[in-house]
């Protein structure tokens, strides 16, 4: 098979140059990486030239991340995540160790080798966990969003960094498990699946209907998938989920080019009119764009540029609003859903900025770059202020908009380690160079710092960021090693680590080799 052939190949190029905590070049693949891909991939102006390393604030986040991965490892391996406080392990996500997978490419960008070694090692044991489910040896329900962003992602990242081929072949493994939730009527998968019986169910919460940021939110991983292992059928199962979204008509009273966030699978039908930027619609939007940036022979390329086009023209239309205009004239903004509250924004779409600055790259004109990117400024400096003005310098989960009011209101005062403001400034720092970006994310991590932090190394959240002193979650999510901190520590990066022409990150924050106008090279031994 395909899959063998590349198994040795890989194996005798790579195989040797895992473990240890070195940073020469020989053991430094980011740094190969980038070398490889200018060969292959012309950059572009877009981004802002001479950005160089801050080494004593991205060391302080990296030792952040060697001390929330170390409390893992010492009481939750092989768990999901790490209950720092009771100390124990929790699974809420199949137990298949999420942050052991999560954390991979985390642990292998900032050179922390000899844990990333370790981690690997262990989900590879064919008695793991992970190995176990993968092959339907235990009769378990999993969420096919969460296991494709957190555990595909993450094994799909490891093998583009690494081209490790047991992990390519653990990831078809799994792939293939979860494709049973495809086999409904229009194609659209069901929202959890059993990856022994190939059972597959919808949610009661949301009347079993299929959530648009769950379904909308697997092409970039499964067209990978395809890519990588030279099989084409992943690909061909969300490509044509892609198609269903596209040619099923919305309610004529809809803004043209956005969708509702619950579809029913059976009947291949859109459900209500409800429209989200935020829980339950946000993913979608962002993968419309990163597929189109970054996948090379993407079915329908340019109905992906449009459809993302067309989003935004809509969101800026009839969800975007205004909370207040500073002394010198900066408009804090904040997009809220349409069918809910018009003053509210959670949180989580405080993604929006960083996916804007991606839209901005390869504009079909560009006075529509210049217009995306002024809209992420905008929604940015609301985000931000989401987080300066709690006495915790964290931001709450929800928040409501008076407007011209000095600070926003908490409606959900909860803080759960959320990526999605540093996940922007990163992007807005390397599309700018502006270095208040970096100031402002490394505020961000000392808010972090003063209020995760646990006594015995690990990091929860807290349950109201209106009090000093809150009482914490007793949760470390595999996310924020995945996310908060990969994004934290690229921030302080020099512009060439993980370069935006060269690598996509998944919704998780999972980095894959773009392979979009790059030259014909095997993807495992691009790099």
């Amino acid at each position: 098979s395909a899959l063998g052939r590349t198994r040795g190949r890989v194996r005798d190029d790579r195989g040797a140059r895992m473990g240890g905590d070195d940073h020469d070049a020989r053991l430094n693949p980011i740094k190969n990486a980038s070398v490889g891909a200018r060969k292959m991939r012309r950059r572009s102006s877009y981004w802002a030239p001479g950005i160089t390393t801050d080494d004593v604030r991205r060391n302080d986040i990296k030792s952040a991340a060697r001390e929330a991965f170390a409390a893992y490892e010492a009481v939750a391996m092989g768990h999901d995540e790490l209950a720092p406080v009771s100390n124990r392990g929790v699974d809420d996500f199949g137990g298949f160790g999420a942050t052991l997978v999560d954390s991979l490419d985390t642990l292998y960008v900032m050179g922390l080798r000899e844990e990333f070694t370790r981690a690997l090692m262990y989900l590879k044991k064919r008695d793991s966990a992970l190995s176990a489910l993968a092959r339907g040896e235990v009769n378990r329900d999993v969420s096919v969003f969460e296991t494709n962003i957190r555990i595909l992602g993450g094994l799909l990242s490891t093998y583009d960094l690494t081209g490790d081929a047991d992990v390519l072949e653990l990831s078809e493994t799994l792939a293939s498990r979860l494709s049973a939730a495809f086999q409904t009527p229009s194609g659209v998968p069901r929202s959890f699946v059993n990856v022994k019986t190939g059972h597959s169910f919808g949610l009661p919460w949301v009347g079993k209907a299929s959530i648009l940021a769950d379904f909308g939110s697997m092409h970039l991983e499964w067209a990978t998938l395809s890519a990588r292992a030279r099989n084409p059928i992943y690909e061909a199962h969300t490509s044509a989920v892609f198609d269903k979204i596209m040619a099923t008509p919305v309610a004529s009273s809809m803004p043209t080019g956005l969708f509702p966030v619950l579809f029913n699978p059976e009947t291949g039908a859109w459900v209500g009119q409800k429209v989200s930027f935020g829980s339950l619609g946000d993913s979608f939007y962002e993968y419309l764009i990163k597929c189109w940036r970054s996948l090379d022979a993407l079915h329908e390329a340019d109905a992906w540029r449009r459809a993302f086009d067309a989003a935004m023209a809509a969101m800026k239309t009839s969800l975007l609003h205004t909370w207040k205009t500073s002394e010198n004239g900066e408009r804090f903004a904040y997009v809220a859903p349409l069918g809910g509250d018009a003053t509210s924004m959670e949180h989580l779409t405080c993604f929006m900025p960083g996916m804007l600055v991606l839209g901005g790259a390869e504009a079909p004109t560009q006075a529509l770059a210049d217009d995306y990117v002024q809209m992420a400024k905008d929604i940015a400096r609301t985000c931000v202020a989401m987080y300066t003005s709690t006495p915790t310098g964290l931001s709450a989960d929800t928040v409501q908009f008076v407007a011209n009011a000095t600070s926003p209101t908490f409606t959900v005062r909860k803080s759960i380690q959320r990526p999605e403001t540093v996940e922007s400034l990163f992007y807005l720092y390397r599309k700018t160079g502006d270095d208040a970006y970096r100031q402002q994310a490394w505020t961000i991590f000392q808010a972090m710092k003063r209020n995760y932090r646990t006594s015995n190394g690990g990091w929860q959240g807290i349950k109201d960021v209106s009090v000093e002193h809150a009482q914490g979650d007793d949760k470390q999510q595999s996310f924020f090693l995945a996310e908060t901190l990969k994004y934290l520590y690229l921030t302080f990066s020099d512009g060439e680590t993980m370069h935006l022409d060269e690598w996509v990150f998944n919704t998780e924050a999972h980095p894959f080799k773009i392979t979009k106008n790059v030259t014909k090279v095997e993807a495992a031994v691009a790099m």
